[in-house]
């Protein structure tokens, strides 16, 4: 009785200790999948393009506020868009990422996005915090933090005119915490007129940073045509210029032949975007 008393503590030990080992093995990994796509802002509905329509770049960040993991995407990826990552479900996440046109990858220092040279292109965010343990796959539609401003010329490019000169003010780094932008500074964007319509005239576009997603921001912008060796052939500026997060502004009129520096116009419904007449 004794021996078997003895064989039945042993194998209750045993599986014990099996059971505890298991538990002590067992993992908090989690596989988590993160898909970026873009809001499309004129349809107002869910996006169904994807973001390597409109950028070349996808820097994420995901921190548990003691450590950071970086991910940064090209979109001549295969997988570009999409993430997966292995993180501890038994914690929670901040999840950032910035999709931008810029050659090399933005920064983020306390929850301050800032780009290369301070330079703007097509870019959005997309923020979260969630939990592995709940949360395996996110669906993240990314939000313009900038608008685009667009002069159409309806009189033909003047022969020797090889490039437009913009230059305005506005902030050129993003929020996270607040949503708002910040470091204003004095921006000169060159474009050059490489090619024409069948008419002679053109169309060029640049992005402009808002104060935030939702207000509108006005500004000056000095548009200046030039030849190769940066001499004056046109000058205009456009006051109080509407831009908004997710719109696109656009200045059409004849650009060369009318001397009028001062301009009256009127804005369409933002939800149409704003076309204005000079």
């Amino acid at each position: 009785m004794k021996l078997k008393t003895i064989a039945t503590l042993l194998t209750m030990c045993a599986v014990m200790m099996s059971c505890s080992k298991d538990i002590e093995n067992e993992s908090t990994n989690e596989m988590v999948t993160l898909t970026f796509s873009p809001y499309e802002m004129e349809s107002m509905t869910r996006a169904t393009s994807s973001i390597a329509d409109y950028c070349t770049r996808l820097d994420v960040w995901i921190t548990d506020g003691t450590t950071t993991q970086d991910i940064h995407q090209l979109s001549s990826q295969k997988d570009f868009g999409t993430v997966a990552v292995t993180l501890d479900k038994t914690k929670t996440y901040t999840l950032t990422a910035v999709a931008h046109k810029c050659t090399e990858a933005a920064t983020l220092t306390n929850n301050v996005i800032a780009f290369p040279d301070g330079k703007l292109t097509h870019a959005m965010i997309y923020t979260s915090t969630f939990s592995p343990g709940t949360t395996t796959t996110l669906s993240c539609e990314m939000t313009r933090i900038v608008g685009m401003f667009r002069l159409e010329t309806t009189d033909a490019v003047p022969s020797g005119c090889t490039k437009m000169r913009f230059t305005f003010s506005c902030n050129d780094q993003w929020n996270t915490a607040t949503a708002t932008s910040s470091h204003q500074q004095d921006k000169e964007v060159s474009i050059s007129i490489t090619s024409t319509h069948d008419d002679g005239t053109v169309a060029l576009s640049f992005y402009v940073m808002p104060d935030n997603l939702t207000a509108t921001k006005n500004i000056d912008i000095v548009a200046t045509a030039l030849t190769s060796s940066d001499a004056t052939i046109q000058q205009r500026t456009f006051t109080s210029v509407p831009i908004k997060a997710g719109y696109k502004t656009t200045y059409c009129g004849a650009f060369f032949t009318v001397q009028a520096l001062d301009y009256t116009f009127t804005a369409n419904d933002w939800s149409t975007f704003d076309t204005i007449n000079f």
